[in-house]
């Protein structure tokens, strides 16, 4: 499986769910853990913190610049009003992929979907927030080069952007394929403490 691929399908969170089902597999550790940093501790509790947290923006529109599926799914059961996912997916992008996102979409939430580099209609400071996904490494954020291209993109969003991390690690490794994304392009991390 190349995990790279599949968290560009069904997010990393999604992803951290699959692969904690197989931690005991050392050669499922071996594939896995040579790309990504492999999650620690209970994913499903870290959906649901992260989620919560999330809505306690009181925001009606989440872009996410990476497709969490188990999170928007998670706010949609958590949230008491309605809200919109937006879900932003890089224009060099097969369609082949974009295809394997859209049967992956979570159901009983209002996602839409976004091609870059378009901006969504009525998205505001006030009404809306983007969300950046990836790992942290010794306290740095660390994203795929799609999400690091978006970011940069819709890096003129006066708005909320926040920084969601699938696992944090405390050493400040990279993985290979990965870069850090400019602490100016978030206003907030999320920490697991929270």
């Amino acid at each position: 499986m190349d995990v790279k691929k599949a968290s560009e399908a069904i997010g990393f969170f999604e992803l951290a769910g699959h692969l904690a089902k197989v931690r005991d597999s050392k050669e499922a550790v071996r594939k896995a853990g040579a790309d990504m940093p492999l999650p620690e501790g209970d994913v499903q509790k870290r959906i649901q913190r992260a989620a919560s947290w999330l809505l306690g923006f009181d925001k009606d529109k989440y872009m996410f610049l990476v497709p969490e599926i188990a999170l928007m799914e998670e706010m949609g059961k958590q949230s008491s009003k309605e809200i919109e996912t937006i879900l932003t997916i890089p224009c060099g992008m097969e369609m082949e992929e974009k295809e394997r996102i859209r049967s992956n979409l979570p159901r009983g939430t209002e996602v839409h979907i976004l091609e870059e580099p378009y901006f969504p209609e009525a998205f505001y400071p006030g009404n809306g927030m983007i969300v950046i996904s990836g790992y942290l490494g010794g306290g740095r954020a660390m994203v795929l080069p799609e999400t690091y291209r978006m970011a940069e993109h819709y890096g003129s969003f006066l708005g909320r952007t926040v920084f969601l991390p699938y696992t944090e690690l405390d050493t400040a490794l990279r993985y290979n394929g990965w870069m850090e994304l400019n602490s100016q392009r978030m206003i907030q991390k999320w920490r697991s403490e929270v």
